[in-house]
């Protein structure tokens, strides 16, 4: 394989919707975790160790725990001290608490970091995953409150279990497995390769130097309600499709928390609890099941009465993002002054070029908004790189891309040509530039629209708005459009975020995903009420 095709697939590799990590390589390398800590915690309580491995496991935090080690030894310092803390204490790091609803049904939830826009590190509440309630919650609630879950002995237990060679159980000897550095980072590869989280809140748990389209995720906004409901879905679909594939393997024994009476910090001694026991499961509390999973609570006293509150909203993503209403009211005020400024019939030179020139640039605004181009880079489309206004190929960011033209959209150009015809029959004016929409200016010379010149039309109509934001507001469409549900591959694809190799004949393979992509673009008129402007 020559280096560039070898480069191409390792792109696609990373891409949303590429390949999940093997199922039964994690499995097995899981067992082999839960097979070692029994084998070494002779006097400890194994199912603490193993609690704490899969918090460290679940957050991401063990990713690159094997390469430090090589660099500098780990010692206990290295290991965080996890505790309980009541629904009215702060959240800090690694700690945890149980919340009861109003339906009398209670929650786990632990201290999950995230950078603000202001680059402050900011500790949220994150609802544990589904698939590992049956798990904490018993366990956080036999715990009392900031007391560490692991003393300085049992801490030394945890990094030898890191840094020893895992071994197979004898029932699992012929079972695959991948690396102990792979299945440390499982979370993290499954979070680079699904297709239903989001650019943003993937920017928000992965590094920057492993992001793979690292713009994309700033043209979406999002709050954390959202954030916070999105990864609580996704944690649990990685660790449904193990857990799922596990139980068809029959090995729930070999995958058991055993918790013993000679734990210090237990209220009571815990029966084991095997990973795969869902029972638990089944005693949701309403607002872990509906759209309310996202939102946090915290408690506070007032006078004697302790009030629940929920816990304050962050934004994440676009700084540039302004609500949908006032883009609707652009175009409609723009449609408006068209529409008044449309020429008599007797109407001198000057009004047919300025009504013009108003018509092309609201053409261009308009391909932008429904196209989401770059403005910088393509604002109008090449007269011999189309494909009878229905898709065209433009020069973005230093490669030729493909994009698809929605049918309101191709009506305009239509529009618009025919006035151009109009007009340069009428004037006798020469046009000889590669573009289908143009200005003139007061020579009567054709000259493109540049990104300035659309800038300076739009700013005098909407003071402080640039068309840029246009392009956020076609990415938040993307990201927030319900009836036509796109992928996080087809948003990077209508974005033109995409590396080499990644959409090499895609198109073809799948031409069901460009029909949804095309359904989503014919949305576009009607959700910003664009109506139909015959310039002519």
């Amino acid at each position: 394989m020559g280096k560039l095709q070898a480069n191409a697939k390792s792109h696609r590799l990373k891409n949303s919707g590429g390949v999940m990590p093997d199922r039964l390589g994690t499995n097995t390398a899981l067992m082999k975790m839960f097979y070692q800590a029994e084998k070494q915690s002779h006097e400890t309580n194994s199912g603490k160790l193993l609690v704490v491995l899969l918090y460290l496991w679940l957050t991401q935090q063990l990713d690159d725990v094997l390469l430090h080690a090589n660099e500098k030894p780990l010692t206990v310092d290295d290991i965080p001290d996890c505790h309980k803390v009541k629904n009215s204490d702060t959240c800090e790091a690694h700690r945890f608490k149980n919340h009861k609803f109003e339906d009398g049904k209670s929650w786990t939830y632990y201290a999950r970091a995230t950078i603000t826009q202001k680059g402050d590190k900011k500790f949220e509440w994150q609802p544990i995953p589904n698939s590992l309630i049956h798990i904490f919650k018993p366990f956080i609630s036999n715990h009392s409150y900031n007391v560490p879950w692991l003393t300085a002995a049992e801490k030394q237990q945890l990094l030898n279990l890191l840094m020893a060679k895992w071994r197979k159980p004898a029932e699992i000897e012929h079972f695959p497995a991948i690396r102990k550095q792979l299945f440390f980072k499982y979370i993290t590869h499954c979070i680079q390769k699904d297709n239903q989280l989001s650019s943003l809140t993937k920017s928000l748990l992965l590094p920057t130097d492993i992001r793979h389209h690292r713009h994309a995720a700033v043209y979406q906004q999002k709050n954390s309600e959202q954030v916070r409901a999105e990864l609580f879905h996704a944690q649990d679909r990685y660790l449904s499709r193990l857990f799922t594939h596990a139980n068809s393997l029959g090995v729930s024994k070999l995958l058991t928390l055993t918790f013993s009476s000679s734990s210090t910090v237990g209220k009571a001694t815990l029966p084991n609890i095997s990973l795969l026991n869902d029972n638990a499961k089944r005693n949701i509390p309403a607002d872990i099941t509906s759209s309310k999973v996202g939102v946090s609570f915290h408690s506070k006293w007032v006078g004697e009465d302790l009030e629940k509150y929920a816990d304050e909203s962050v934004c994440y993503g676009s700084t540039r993002l302004i609500p949908e209403s006032k883009i609707v009211a652009i175009f409609s005020h723009l449609h408006d002054e068209i529409t008044s400024s449309k020429p008599e019939n007797k109407a001198g030179q000057a009004a047919l070029i300025h009504y013009h020139n108003l018509c092309a640039n609201h053409t261009a605004l308009l391909f932008i908004l429904l196209t989401g181009m770059r403005p910088t880079h393509a604002i109008s489309i090449n007269k011999q790189s189309h494909y009878d206004y229905r898709r065209t190929t433009v020069s973005d960011k230093g490669f030729q891309r493909e994009i698809r033209i929605c049918d309101y959209l191709r009506q305009q150009i239509l529009h618009y040509i025919s006035l151009q015809q109009q007009l340069s029959s009428k004037l006798n004016l020469i046009n000889d530039l590669p573009w289908a929409w143009s200005l003139y200016d007061e020579n009567n010379q054709a000259t493109a629209i540049s990104a300035k010149s659309l800038r300076q039309f739009l700013y005098q109509r909407a003071n402080g708005i640039v068309p840029y934001v246009l392009r956020h507001q076609f990415a938040q469409s993307a990201a927030t459009s319900i009836i036509h549900k796109l992928t996080t591959h087809q948003i990077d694809r209508l974005m033109g975020h995409a590396e080499y190799g990644e959409h090499l004949g895609s198109d073809h393979v799948f031409p069901a995903s460009m029909k949804q992509q095309d359904l989503f673009l014919d949305s576009l008129p009607a959700r910003y009420g664009l109506k139909e402007l015959k310039y002519v």
